[in-house]
């Protein structure tokens, strides 16, 4: 029935905020109460960014603490996402690694922010890019084969209707994409920082910022990961 229901609120759903709002309280009658949707243009060349985070439900301060410690660089759960087709609990697939003793670390502050029974569903795109879909509860309570698999299925509908959805924007607005400005997406689809673009393109980082800034103006988004799944989608560059 849970299934069914989302179905239909994905069919109906006018926005993404709309689909965003269905989703969590779909989780919620699980009792998954923390989302987090995020993804990676390149994972091969990935590297630090706070643009691979679509959505999050998760505190802003335990954010702010992750780049901090630079945990993206060590995170055994973001390998994971990268390798796998299919969903995982955080526990079963970190219990038996030899972990390190910052991996320790991190995992135990994962548990002290109040994030139990993690699922990630990674999601493989067409053209290389990764999206995943996790869901945590604040309070323990154990994850089921049932958990597993129903949020698996809502997760994939999730991101196939998120990535679909014609939000107001779903156009190009105003001039069509630079011969330049597809050059700076493509150079962030390998997963290239500010500077590494500028220097690879020869302009300055002052210029990518701007041409980053005008592509999310005409593409109707608000981030640079946005903006490359939005391009690949409309035709506008391919990887």
């Amino acid at each position: 029935m849970l299934v069914d229901e989302f179905f239909h609120t994905t069919a109906q759903a006018a926005t993404r905020l709309e689909l965003l709002e269905g989703f969590r309280k779909a989780m919620l009658s699980l009792d998954f109460d923390r989302i987090h949707y995020f993804g990676f243009p390149n994972p091969l060349t990935r590297g630090p960014s706070s643009d691979v985070v679509v959505f999050t439900m998760l505190p802003e301060d335990w954010f702010a603490h992750y780049d901090a410690e630079k945990y993206e660089e060590i995170d055994p759960l973001a390998e994971r996402v990268v390798q796998s087709r299919l969903p995982f609990e955080w526990e079963e697939i970190t219990a038996p690694m030899e972990l390190t003793r910052r991996q320790k670390q991190l995992l135990g502050e994962i548990r002290d922010a109040s994030l139990f029974d993690g699922v990630t569903v990674p999601i493989h795109g067409p053209f290389g890019q990764v999206n995943g879909v996790c869901f945590m509860r604040s309070t323990p309570r154990g994850v089921s084969p049932s958990d597993l698999h129903i949020g698996r299925v809502l997760s994939v509908q999730f991101h196939q209707a998120y990535t679909a959805i014609e939000d107001e924007g779903d156009t190009v607005s105003g001039s069509p994409l630079t011969a330049r400005e597809r050059d700076v997406l493509l150079r962030l689809v390998e997963g290239l920082n500010n500077t590494r673009t500028a220097e690879r393109l020869g302009i300055s980082e002052h210029s990518v910022k701007f041409h980053v800034q005008n592509v999310c103006k005409k593409l109707g988004v608000n981030s640079r990961i946005a903006a490359v799944v939005k391009a690949i989608r409309l035709g506008l560059i391919v990887p």
